[in-house]
């Protein structure tokens, strides 16, 4: 950690969100883990003009919560914050199946979108390739939002992405075979594809809710809060600089073309 390099400032703070982000989503940082800014910046490499820039975009996705005197904590997925989300995920994607069902043709086009995610999901589940299985996952359900061509409804669902995507890694580590986490999706493609609207809307809210009941069945109490390890921050240095590096890298390549 001694001899740890200085790194360039452009780019750190997207750099850095993203990493923190992805720590905190996939569970890499759990719920409590304490960021204190002095210490994560040391860790890091990093001044903490560009840390803290990227713990305020955190806090505003909610992902993390600042405590005065004593830094930031990472967010706890709670019992009544999960069965917020799910009844809110209900409404609006079941709204967007009204939307879509508007106009019968549109529904075999989105069928189509569903069912080349569907088939992606199978295979990653196949290679248990978890990360682009939570990513297909959000997305059949991101597929549903936006082919309701619903512009406030797109923007009102966008925010909980960050959330249900947290709750995505939780789910799948619950169960026993990451080919589970299909399930349903098939039948509700078929109900859409028909055009059976009411049959539809009932898969598709029998899906969210037993997706949220799976993870308040599965649910820690008690759970101790800790600092993020050394270890950790570690880790996420070297990834910091490798996406640093390849940045660099991509804008040589460029200027050399040209």
């Amino acid at each position: 950690m001694d001899n740890w390099q200085p790194l360039e400032t452009r780019t750190l703070r997207d750099n850095v969100v993203s990493l923190l982000r992805q720590a905190i989503v996939e569970g890499t940082l759990p719920a409590g883990a304490e960021l204190n800014q002095a210490h994560v910046a040391e860790r890091l490499g990093i001044s903490r003009g560009p840390l803290r820039e990227a713990l305020g975009q955190l806090e505003q996705e909610g992902l993390i919560l600042s405590i005065p005197y004593k830094g930031s904590i990472v967010t706890s997925l709670t019992p009544d914050y999960v069965d917020e989300l799910y009844s809110l995920r209900s409404a609006l994607e079941c709204f967007a199946l009204e939307q879509i069902f508007l106009d019968d043709t549109h529904t075999k086009q989105v069928a189509r979108q569903l069912e080349q995610v569907v088939s992606d999901m199978r295979q990653a589940a196949l290679s248990k390739d978890n990360r682009w299985l939570v990513e297909l996952d959000l997305n059949f359900h991101r597929i549903i939002i936006d082919m309701s061509d619903h512009e406030l409804l797109a923007r009102t669902w966008t925010p909980l992405e960050m959330g249900v995507k947290r709750c995505l890694y939780t789910r799948h580590k619950i169960y026993r075979s990451l080919e589970e986490v299909v399930g349903n999706h098939p039948d509700l493609i078929a109900a859409i594809g028909e055009a059976r609207a009411d049959d539809a809307k009932q898969l598709l809210h029998d899906h969210i809710m037993e997706a949220g009941n799976l993870i308040q069945q599965g649910w820690i109490d008690g759970e101790p809060a800790h600092r993020a390890s050394d270890g950790v921050l570690e880790s996420l240095q070297v990834h910091l600089s490798e996406q640093l590096a390849g940045a660099g890298n991509a804008k040589a390549g460029k200027r050399g073309n040209d």
